[in-house]
């Protein structure tokens, strides 16, 4: 029977439970959580459960998983986690196991070496830079071009990311980057890693940061497969972000209307070339501006956001989070698009401190759905938002995927509307 090691699978609003309820499509193998928060009814799921450290300490997790593989060998690992890919990366190789390599995933986790190594490829990148202080930005800003972007180097799932629009905003985000990255978890995850991998990370992510100029455009992503060294994209999707604040994913459209997805297609079977990818899930996300395809994030991982399984099942007819066990424990895949399919996903927000006092039921929420549209919820009555730029930030309270016969604009549309429907009410505190 086939082990396969599901490591750090939540993250988010998503569980365990949510990333598993798939894993009896698969037939004959055996399960094993390996998590930091485990909990008594993670024991229906999984045949085995391992208590993990928390993500940020990769060095004592790394080897107590290793004391532990040397007894129960692993098939396969999961590590479709922005939590479980550099611990699964280390094992993946130690055990040889399929997956990205160390160096891949090191690149998809440090943003400035995978701007560097785009560069090296020929892949377009925004105008970027390393600095660490208020004349660091003030120069750069001067070299690029208001707006810049400051970023911590590792994903912070955009809660450590500011657009800055004159130079009187420069000393305010430079302030808060300094007092913030040496206290995020991100970060903590990143120099364990190092220190476990013995990786090279070429900066001090605790107190230097990246300066990027702006990127204008369509705001659009690739996510698929890589299966060997081949990448599987589910089609372009393109991406409805908020504004205030911004960076947060308000919708997901399928196909993009926006753009020609022949030339973005392109660069992002490059750019998983250009990283290295193998044997992993991605998600990748780009500016398409006057002919030119830029990267703006590369992601080893599946994504997140709830829904988004929905989304591309329209198109692939399958289970992506199946798909990408498969991929771990090296089962045929026959990966298959129909491009005829039009779907768009929508969020309902919530973007400053509050508790949740009205929500729908999950049967109210699957009595209001169709044969083109599904509605589901991310949260549950009592629990509580925070505000960005706290790192706790998620913001998502529900969700609607619709289906059009020839838009996926009109499908969103048709989300948005259901979701306004919805008797929601989140106290502010």
């Amino acid at each position: 029977m086939p082990t396969l090691l599901m490591l750090y699978p939540a993250y988010g609003t998503v569980s365990c439970h949510e990333v598993c309820r798939h894993a009896g499509a698969i037939d004959g193998i055996k399960l094993i959580l390996a998590d930091d928060e485990p909990t008594t009814s993670d024991l229906d799921i999984f045949d085995e459960v391992w208590e993990l450290p928390p993500p940020q300490n990769v060095v004592e997790a790394h080897e107590r998983m290793r004391r532990w593989c040397a007894q129960t060998r692993p098939d396969g690992i999961f590590m479709q986690s922005e939590r479980g890919l550099l611990l699964g990366a280390l094992l993946a190789g130690e055990l040889g196991l399929r997956g990205p390599s160390i160096n891949a995933a090191h690149l998809c986790s440090n943003k400035y070496f995978q701007r560097v190594a785009l560069a090296k490829a020929g892949i377009g990148n925004p105008q970027f830079a390393l600095a660490e202080n208020e004349a660091d930005v003030r120069r750069l800003a001067a070299d690029f071009g208001f707006p810049v972007m400051l970023k911590c180097v590792i994903s912070t799932m955009s809660r450590l990311v500011t657009r800055v629009c004159s130079p009187d905003e420069i000393a305010p985000a430079v302030a808060r980057m300094r007092e913030t990255m040496p206290k995020s978890l991100d970060v903590a995850r990143l120099l364990s890693f190092a220190s476990a991998g013995r990786v090279d990370l070429g900066c001090d992510p605790t107190r230097q940061f990246l300066v990027e100029s702006f990127l204008a455009g369509d705001m659009v992503e690739t996510d698929g497969l890589v299966i060997g060294d081949r990448p599987f994209n589910f089609g372009v999707t393109e991406q409805v972000q908020s504004t205030d604040p911004p960076f947060f994913i308000e919708g997901y459209l399928l196909p993009a209307e926006c753009t020609e997805p022949a030339a973005v297609e392109a660069v992002s079977d490059a750019t998983v070339k250009a990283i290295g990818l193998t044997d992993c899930a991605y998600s990748i996300e780009m500016r398409h501006h006057d002919h030119a395809v830029r990267i703006i994030e590369v992601n080893g991982r599946l994504g997140w956001d709830d829904g988004l399984s929905d989304l591309f099942r329209v198109r692939t007819g399958a289970e992506r989070i199946v798909q990408a066990q498969q991929l771990a424990l090296g089962l045929p895949l026959d990966p298959r698009r129909d491009d005829g399919r039009f779907a768009a996903l929508a969020y309902w927000p919530c973007y400053y401190d509050g508790v949740v006092e009205t929500l729908p039921t999950r049967a109210e929420m699957a009595a209001m759905s169709t044969d083109s549209v599904k509605m589901g919820l991310s949260t549950n009555r009592g629990a509580r938002f925070v505000a960005p730029p706290n790192p706790e930030a998620y913001p998502h309270v529900a969700w609607a995927l619709a289906e059009d016969p020839s838009s996926s604009h009109r499908a969103y549309e048709t989300a948005r509307a259901c979701l306004e429907r919805l008797d929601i009410d989140v106290r502010r505190l």
